[in-house]
């Protein structure tokens, strides 16, 4: 029998698209921008607004004019080995140590410095006033050295081009040294520095790198990674941008940034990378990322930093972070073959097809599954099919498991007739029950460059955002803790601003933690997925939080909150533990504030009355949908100390908030009506409790945890 429904055509199109990792705003069931809520007196902000500011041409850009073959390079002995240089054709290489030594440089050059002064002396180069580029070979190759330092002196502007093509990241040799000698150093990529197959960085290290001095490096890469070390990156005072495809800064074993004024714009990579995560025979544990000083904006399309151990942030840093779409270089991670086009589903039950029209005449191509992306909350399943040209606009036909592709006799649902949009490759279709709604999209590889991003996380926790990309798109991420103890943070990213996981296989044989610790320090989020989440638990004990939106506020196995000040808004729960057994989430101090459009806190425990623990703190809750509730626990709370003002609808579930082993004895409630911008105010005995100006207008049930006979008042 023949079935014609309507298809229900729902455009969700920006007018600027950026090409990044993940591609569209999320969408509600009504096909309208699901944007977190926003506070009283706050602009609401929206997924395609990007606060990220515009960077400067000259360091962002290769000049178009760089002569070939220019070799003006001065090369000068400062101390220790003199003479330690030589030059055949376009290569300058360092060597021959007998004693710690500095050299400088000034001038243009269009060719590479090889760096190989063996292991058993440490090694600076100066940077005094340089143009160097090469299209042919990666810039700088160091390929020995104690330790080897980059200095750019005071006062000097230095530039570092790579304008060579991408080099594959499957590539093996072994690289020709001053000495006639080949290196087989193996980097991470499983490429070496060679002069067949130079590596992918414009500067690249196999040992111990520090970049210094109180002047200014300017390093683009026009296809390639940035800077990249097997060992450990440092990077103290310098004023350093780094402007790349892929990653910007790489250390294998670490990367410590102690100072300077630091730019990295990663247009399809991450900004700052660590992978190793075993301990040295030294007994030092390896992939850490610390930044304690200066002042670190990144822009990248994929994570902003991407820590193989720890993440850790401390003293008087400035971070500010922008991923995907909010950084405004973010390009495609990796494009979509010319030849193909998809269709990406929400459910695997159905076949499809595409009607390529032109007049009187058409063409069913039938559309195959390639694909299938775990999202966390969603699985998406891409179907490629054919692209074909000539042709004017198209139909797509959906068929159930019984029903024959490639023909319109019959089958489950067709759209109307329309153009293929040419800004995108992918065909979006999302169904929930009989009702199927579409938007454009663009396909990005799993198993693209950059590792593939993290799920949503376990039990309650859920993935916000279902427009992801399928690479990780976080602010800050790490493989077993995020640790910030001070600094000023801000991140604007499309996935979790912070993030720790605890499934990464560690090589010193450790399990992850996935713990988040927040001690300190002054923290500006954004998200267009969860705030803050750990795997693992999530603890605060200090600093300054400021998700000002997000999906899920805090997301932790465990949250425990005991000091600092937390200012929540979020379109779902505000604060959510996915534990199903023990205490979820405690309270012991500090001040919260929520506005949620989902639980203001929910706890996932079925231990009875323990899945929240009130012992102390000033927190303020407000939940805004119907369907939810300002406290939501499984089996119940327990309220020991501490201010609690919990705020969400009449009409909703409000008998979860009440649900507290001695809620009659420490708690009082009442219903109210409540405006938008009225200040609803708590009295104990005469004197106020707890206040709030409420962010939106509510029949709403009003709770008060810390005495049995408080009073509410409304003005």
């Amino acid at each position: 029998m023949k079935k014609i429904l309507s298809f229900i055509l729902i455009f969700v199109l920006s007018l600027t698209m950026l090409a990044s990792c993940g591609k569209n705003a999320n969408t509600s069931d009504g096909g309208e921008t699901n944007n977190p809520p926003s506070p009283p007196g706050q602009t609401q902000t929206t997924g395609g607004d990007s606060a990220a500011e515009s960077i400067d041409n000259e360091k962002t850009d290769i000049p178009g004019d760089l002569p070939e073959n220019a070799d003006t390079l001065s090369v000068s002995y400062v101390s220790g080995t003199n003479n330690c240089w030589t030059t055949s054709g376009n290569t300058l290489t360092f060597s021959g140590l007998t004693e710690d030594t500095i050299c400088s440089v000034s001038g243009e050059f269009d060719g590479q410095i090889i760096i190989d002064v063996g292991d058993n002396y440490r090694f600076e180069l100066e940077f005094c006033g340089v143009t160097l580029y090469s299209g042919e070979k990666n810039p700088i190759s160091i390929l020995s050295g104690d330790k080897v330092t980059l200095t750019a002196k005071k006062g000097s502007k230095n530039y570092i081009y790579d304008t060579r093509e991408a080099i594959s990241s499957n590539t093996t040799s072994g690289n020709t040294a001053s000495d006639g000698t080949t290196s087989g150093n193996t980097t991470s990529d499983n490429t070496t520095s060679n002069d067949a197959t130079p590596v992918s960085s414009a500067v690249y290290s196999v040992c111990d790198l520090n970049l210094g001095g109180k002047g200014e490096l300017i390093v683009i890469s026009a296809n390639n990674n940035g800077i990249h070390t097997k060992k450990d990156l440092e990077v103290k005072n310098l004023t350093l941008s780094v402007t790349c495809a892929d990653n910007a800064l790489k250390g294998n074993d670490s990367v410590d940034i102690i100072g300077g004024t630091i730019t990295l714009v990663a247009k399809s990579g991450d900004g700052i990378k660590t992978t190793d995560t075993d301990v040295s025979i030294k007994g030092n544990q390896r992939g850490t990322v610390s930044v304690s000083g200066g002042t670190v904006n990144i822009y990248a399309a994929c994570d902003g930093i991407d820590a193989a151990y720890n993440a850790e942030i401390s003293g008087d840093a400035v971070i500010n972070v922008y991923t995907d779409r909010y950084s405004p270089y973010s390009e495609d991670v990796e494009s979509a073959k010319t030849d193909s086009r998809y269709i990406r589903a929400t459910s695997d039950a159905y076949k499809y097809s595409v009607k390529y029209i032109i007049g009187d005449d058409y063409k069913f191509v039938n559309a195959t599954l390639s694909k299938t992306v775990n999202g966390g909350r969603t699985n998406y399943y891409y179907y490629s099919f054919e692209k074909l040209d000539g042709y004017d606009s198209i139909q797509v036909f959906v068929y159930s498991s019984s029903q024959e592709q490639g023909q319109e006799g019959e089958y489950t649902v067709k759209t109307d007739t329309v153009s293929w949009n040419d800004s995108y490759d992918t065909f979006a279709i999302e169904s929930r029950g009989a009702r199927f709604t579409y938007n454009w999209t663009n396909y990005s590889s799993v198993d693209g460059w950059g590792g593939p991003g993290g799920q949503g996380g376990q039990g309650g926790m859920q993935d916000g955002n279902n427009e992801k990309g399928d690479h990780s798109t976080k602010g800050i991420k790490a493989d077993n803790e995020v640790v910030i103890s001070g600094g000023v943070i801000t991140v604007k990213s499309y996935d979790n601003a912070i993030h720790a996981n605890s499934d990464a296989t560690l090589e010193n044989g450790e399990t992850a933690t996935g713990n988040v610790t927040i001690s300190g320090g002054t923290l500006t989020l954004y998200s267009k997925d969860g705030g803050i989440h750990a795997d693992g638990t999530l603890n605060v004990s200090g600093g300054k939080i400021d998700i000002t939106g997000c999906y899920e506020g805090l997301e932790g196995m465990f949250v425990n909150v005991k000091g600092g000040d937390v200012s929540i808004v979020s379109s779902d729960d505000g604060i959510n533990a996915a534990t199903t057994s023990g205490t979820g989430i405690t309270f012991e101090g500090g001040k919260v504030y929520i506005y949620a459009g989902g639980d203001g806190i929910d706890s996932n425990s079925r231990t009875s009355f323990q899945g929240i623990v009130f012992s102390g703190g000033d927190i303020v809750i407000v939940s805004s949908s119907g369907g939810n509730s300002s406290i939501d626990t499984e089996q119940g709370y327990t309220y020991n100390g501490g201010n609690v003002l919990a705020i969400c609808p009449a009409n909703g579930m409000g008998n979860e908030s009440t649900n507290c082993r001695n809620f009659s004895s420490v708690a009082t409630k009442t219903t109210m009506n409540l405006t938008n911008g009225q200040t609803l105010t708590v009295s104990v005995n005469g004197e106020v409790a707890s206040s709030v100006a409420m962010p939106c207008g509510l029949s709403a049930l009003v709770i008060y945890l810390g005495s049995a006979s408080a009073s509410f008042s409304a003005a």
